[in-house]
Parts: structure tokens; sequence; C-alpha cells
């Protein structure tokens, strides 16, 4: 994108920003955002609140370099589970999330995955009992080495969002994002 995602703006809001709220309607709490080479530039723009601040410091590692720095950063907590939520999503629904919470509790899931017509997305709701596994996950195969070694205790939770399957990348993508999206008020 030539600027860090973190700092796009969505409905009045950076992308973060609009994430971090989300999370806090949804009722996921502690947040943890984790920050690589423009922390500096999204600290000084974005006010986090109470959410705890991991370091990616090697972003060769990617998404799962992340993961396993915001993983860390919570495994001793007192918490159930984590929502891997990509900065990039910032337009999922917070039903969207309400529904993995719901799904993860009810049926026991060790990890509740959205599915939009049948195509699993993100956000991805873990269970503390895969913790190790995602800080064990080979880097070059990330987290689906977790959700893919017990396919049983994964649940697929279908939504009606089609957000959960769109990465923001590139410039045009965010320019249809903010087009389909409207005034900063509209839902």
């Amino acid at each position: 994108m030539g600027f860090p995602k973190a700092l796009l703006l969505y409905r009045g809001k950076t992308f973060l920003e609009g994430v971090l709220a989300a999370g806090v309607a949804a009722g996921l709490e502690p947040s943890v955002v984790v920050l690589g080479p423009d922390a500096f530039k999204i600290l000084n723009a974005v006010d986090l609140g109470t959410a705890i601040v991991a370091r990616n410091e090697r972003p060769e590692t990617g998404q799962m370099g992340s993961i396993k720095h915001g993983i860390s950063a919570i495994i001793n907590r007192p918490v159930d589970a984590a929502v891997v939520w990509p900065v990039d999503q910032p337009h999922v629904l917070v039903g969207t999330v309400e529904l993995l919470i719901l799904e993860f509790r009810a049926r026991h899931a060790a990890i509740a995955v959205p599915t939009y017509h049948g195509r699993r997305g993100h956000p991805v709701l873990f269970g503390k009992a895969v913790f190790q596994e995602l800080l064990d996950a080979p880097q070059d195969v990330g987290a689906r080495a977790v959700t893919r070694a017990e396919p049983a205790r994964v649940a697929e939770v279908p939504v009606e969002d089609p957000a959960v399957l769109e990465d923001i990348d590139t410039p045009d993508a965010y320019e249809d994002l903010v087009r389909r999206s409207g005034p900063p008020g509209n839902p």
C-alpha cells in the first residue's frame, strides 16, 4: 500500500481504531495490538486506550510472527480465547464476531472460523487450548497448521458478511471499500 494500513481511514476512523472499537462492542477484552515497523507512526496517530501493545520486530515473520507475539502477550492472562483480526478487515461486522464467540461457547470448539458461501475467512477465534500450538506453528505454514491439525475441533460458522473474505491489500481494494461504505455515518 505504501502507507501503514492501520492508519487508512474508514468511516471516519483509522482501520485500527475501527477494529478496536468493533472488538470492544463484541466484548473482546483485553485488546492486543501487534505493531511492526510502523509502530512509531501508529502510536503517534492512534489512541490505543487500554490495549496491550506487542511488537513484532521482525516483519519478515509476517502475520504468523504477529500472531505469536499477540498470543505471547496474553497466554498467562485469564482469557478463554483470542480473536485474530487482521487490521485490513475493519469492515467485518460486530455481529460476525459475536457469532464466533457464541458458537465457540455453544460447541465447546477449540477454534471458530467464519465462512461466507462455504469459504473460510477472518477473523478467527482460537481457544486457549490451542495457544501453545499457535506458538509452535511453523512459520511457513502459519495458523493453518493449527486449524487443519484436527478438523473436528474447528467450528465453521456461516455468516452473511462478505467482509470476512476481503483483505484490503491494494489501493484499488481500499478505494472500492470506501466507495461501497458511503458516508462515515452510514452502517
